[in-house]
């Protein structure tokens, strides 16, 4: 009886820590922005003058498949990412820990500090996660005038050390700094995402 109580235990947790804990297989593919669904081939021809080093991508993760815009505008790199059908799914630009504002960013330090024996930043972003209540074109000009009013998350490339392993990880923090999950990154992953 105890045996397979503990057999129960050991399977639910380990399931639980499955779903808490994917691994982040993205697979990204130079394209032509023709290849863009025509919706998203609108907004991206829409974009500021101003921005320099378009490119763009289409990419996999799993099953989820997505097309992404890269670029750099008043010196910050962007990358504005669409679903298949060509709505805008969300805005990331590239920030350092100390663009986070003092409450998230101490409760983000903490938790990596509270968390692992070693960490490493190798990349922070800002995310503005699209809602479809504001018109799409609107929202690009409020992120990238820096006016986005609406709550960000912050995604954190991080190498991590814990007693048993060292991983590369992508954590999302919400707008106060509360963790919010992981993935770990595969090898072949990891190079495209410090764009």
């Amino acid at each position: 009886m105890q045996l397979r109580f503990l057999l129960i235990v050991s399977i639910i947790f380990a399931f639980t820590q499955l779903t808490f804990c994917q691994t982040k297989n993205e697979k990204e593919e130079r394209v032509k922005l023709s290849d863009f669904p025509e919706m998203a081939q609108k907004l991206v021809e829409g974009l500021p003058k101003k921005c320099k080093r378009i490119k763009f991508y289409k990419e996999t993760d799993g099953e989820k498949q997505s097309f992404e815009a890269k670029f750099k505008y008043k010196k910050q790199r962007y990358s504005l990412e669409f679903s298949t059908k060509g709505n805008i799914e969300d805005i990331e630009v590239v920030i350092k820990l100390k663009d986070i504002d003092t409450f998230p960013r101490e409760k983000i330090k903490n938790y990596f500090k509270n968390t692992f024996t070693k960490h490493k930043f190798i990349k922070i972003q800002k995310q503005f996660v699209y809602s479809s209540k504001i018109n799409a074109s609107k929202f690009i000009d409020n992120v990238l005038s820096q006016n986005p009013r609406t709550p960000t998350n912050f995604e954190i490339i991080a190498e991590v050390t814990t007693e048993k392993k060292r991983n590369i990880r992508e954590f999302t923090f919400n707008n106060v700094g509360m963790f919010l999950s992981f993935r770990v990154l595969n090898p072949t992953s990891y190079e495209h995402v410090l764009y």
